[in-house]
């Protein structure tokens, strides 16, 4: 069971949402989700409650959102380098997924604090049609002051169970 906490300007695009929904058994847990804006290009920006791992997807077609979120989901965790059986893993889990409104005052100010960076990384790409995967994997790598400090890409590793080789140690880093 996967929950997608949409903000109200989603949901006036997706639909109701479920009144009392579930808690998520996934390991990255609840889902949060806001439309964004990048000139005349429209995204859905989704961010894990548990790690704060950003997911980035295309805005057109939002009302199947909860069809779609699993392939970007897999392809942002491919790009951290998680084992494909730890992704099936994680979308087996999150084979069910249901609407919800949002709950987490902190997680909607993430989710703002990512939309205006990606605002300039996405007005900075030289090309009209973006990688997605690649531009929320980069984003993955900011700190994120509720994590006590941390980054997303790293406990995103840990609450998965795994390690990817490659990934930058920051153990005595700060800010």
């Amino acid at each position: 069971m996967l929950v997608l906490r949409c903000t109200q300007k989603l949901l006036k695009r997706i639909g109701p949402p479920i009144a009392h929904p579930p808690a998520s058994t996934t390991a990255l847990g609840d889902w949060y989700a806001q439309p964004l804006a990048v000139g005349h290009q429209r995204y859905v920006l989704l961010v894990s409650e548990r790690s704060r791992l950003p997911v980035l997807m295309p805005g057109r077609d939002v009302k199947h959102l909860a069809t779609h979120f699993p392939a970007a989901l897999s392809r942002v965790l491919a790009g951290l380098g998680v084992p494909e059986d730890v992704i099936a893993r994680e979308l087996a889990e999150g084979g069910e997924i249901v609407i919800a409104k949002t709950a987490s005052r902190s997680l909607l100010g993430t989710l703002n604090d990512f939309s205006q960076m990606l605002r300039w990384q996405l007005r900075d790409e030289p090309e009209p049609d973006p990688d997605l995967t690649i531009e929320a994997v980069r984003l993955s790598d900011t700190p994120v002051g509720p994590l006590g400090p941390g980054w997303p890409d790293e406990f995103t590793l840990r609450l998965l169970g795994c390690e990817a080789p490659g990934l930058r140690r920051r153990r005595s880093q700060s800010y």
